[in-house]
């Protein structure tokens, strides 16, 4: 898991998000697409798609896709992912907007490359809470996410708290 990766995508996000652009593409990682599909689910984007480098139809930004098919998140045009093309592979994220304002405002990284947050569930039962644990300010405001990854994969913070389980902070994104 490469967090400078997931750090590139979140200023592109917030970069892209605030130049009002309706589609924008990111490189195809599976930290990066588990992401964007949970916030795909959140409401932050409205679409993802795996494609090449040039972007997909329009008809097919609109599925929600499930990541352990992957078969289904291929567009017919574009050819199977092999070892030649794999790093010609990009997700393409449809951005969304409420009243012609972003509903991505702010997306920033919590764990950096140089110094990774872990916390255990206690700890993340204080941030869904609102309150300080270290370092890292607690959830506050309406439409304000973090999301951790853990055993069981990526989650968001109140996900967490509801089923015990810690793990490491990822990003934090303030939205509408």
């Amino acid at each position: 898991m490469s967090l400078v990766n997931l750090a590139h995508c979140c200023s592109h996000l917030q970069n892209a998000s605030l130049a009002r652009l309706g589609l924008t593409s990111i490189p195809s990682t599976n930290l990066l697409h588990t992401l964007m599909l949970q916030l795909q689910r959140s409401g932050y984007i409205t679409s993802v798609t795996i494609g090449g480098p040039t972007p997909p139809p329009p008809s097919s930004l609109n599925p929600i896709l499930d990541p352990s098919e992957p078969s289904s998140q291929l567009s017919p045009s574009e050819p199977a992912i092999t070892q030649a093309n794999v790093s010609t592979r990009r997700l393409w994220v449809g951005l969304k907007y409420w009243n012609n304002e972003p509903v991505l405002q702010k997306m920033g990284m919590v764990s950096k490359p140089t110094r990774r947050i872990w916390v255990g569930f206690r700890e993340l039962e204080a941030l869904a809470k609102g309150r300080r644990s270290g370092y890292v300010r607690g959830l506050r405001g309406i439409g304000e996410s973090m999301y951790v990854t853990t055993d069981r994969g990526l989650m968001e913070l109140r996900e967490c708290a509801e089923r015990k389980t810690g793990g490491m902070l990822l990003c934090r994104i303030n939205g509408v």
